[in-house]
């Protein structure tokens, strides 16, 4: 039982890493800025980046949505029924995540691209993409929050080292966040600061990694209980 959740776990990672290979196929491109909403050199990029992302999103989902049940489980078990179905509400974060995020996301690309080559100009192009992104605003808050809630959870077992992850875990997550602080600017300097779009989304599978850690040690104490 312990290895499925394990499993799911992983899955968890898997689908955060289509996330940010999603993100990656839209960002990750020499000059581009990350603070803009409009990317002016998305007219240079080809269009299977666009819809391939979208493609990651929507797999990258669905593969998450078996890491926050696992999550939810363990939440569960640890930090009581009530909080759990709280945490429960991860998996239509993941869901809303490959939706919103990167669906629609790839949309605005895609419009902005294709209404350059209709013979827009670039000033027209961004106007049309911006009259329908103020939509999202709401659905990527809500996705943020849903997303966000079961790992914060994590993280918080993670720290009070007594819910069966090691508190020194928490290193990883530590480390991940000074990592993508160093690399900022030094990657601006590359002009290769699109590599950290996809910063968020790794964030996220980097603390699935402590889920993992968490099943691997409840399969450990049902291993030594057995033989006990």
């Amino acid at each position: 039982m312990w290895k499925k959740y394990r499993n799911m776990a992983c899955m968890g990672i898997v689908g955060a890493a289509l996330f940010g290979v999603g993100d990656w196929l839209i960002y990750l491109y020499p000059g581009l800025a990350l603070e803009n909403d409009i990317q002016p050199l998305w007219a240079k990029m080809p269009t299977w980046r666009f819809v391939g992302s979208a493609w990651c999103g929507m797999i990258g989902g669905i593969v998450m949505m078996y890491g926050a049940y696992s999550a939810y489980v363990a939440i569960r078990s640890e930090l009581g029924h009530r909080i759990g179905k709280l945490s429960s509400l991860g998996m239509a974060g993941a869901v809303l995540a490959g939706f919103a995020h990167f669906v629609l996301g790839s949309l605005l690309p895609l419009t902005y691209k294709n209404a350059l080559a209709e013979g827009a100009s670039a000033e027209q192009a961004a106007r049309m993409c911006m009259r329908w992104t103020s939509y999202m605003t709401l659905p990527d808050v809500l996705m943020i929050l849903l997303l966000y809630l079961p790992l914060f959870m994590i993280l918080y077992m993670t720290v009070r080292g007594k819910y069966g992850i090691p508190r020194k875990t928490i290193w990883i997550n530590a480390g991940y966040a000074v990592l993508i602080a160093v690399l900022q600017p030094v990657l601006r300097n590359w002009k290769w600061i699109g590599v950290l779009g996809a910063s968020e989304s790794l964030f996220e599978g980097c603390v699935y990694i402590n889920l993992v850690i968490y099943w691997k040690q409840k399969m450990k104490k049902g291993t030594e209980q057995m033989m006990g």
